[in-house]
């Protein structure tokens, strides 16, 4: 079991190295993260809260996220595009 989420954090990094913001050593935050616009789009198709009213009140309970991460990163692991 723990092989399994291992692999599988693996594949939620690689796809998030492939979403990060263009010149992101440009820009502060100096990290490479996705454009905001792009994390409030992906919110609300995941759970349906509106971008444009979004509050980290309004998110699910971390249990619940961390559930869907897994979940979307076992996707991509037997889609087989990682």
């Amino acid at each position: 079991m723990g092989e399994i989420k291992i692999s599988i954090l693996i594949v939620l990094i690689k796809y998030g190295w492939r979403v990060r913001r263009k010149k992101w050593w440009c820009r502060y935050p100096f990290l490479p993260i996705p454009p905001k616009e792009w994390v409030l789009w992906r919110i609300e198709t995941a759970w349906g809260i509106d971008s444009r009213e979004f509050s980290l009140s309004k998110l699910p309970p971390l249990k619940i996220i961390i559930r869907d991460l897994l979940s979307f990163g076992h996707f991509l692991k037997y889609v087989g595009r990682y």
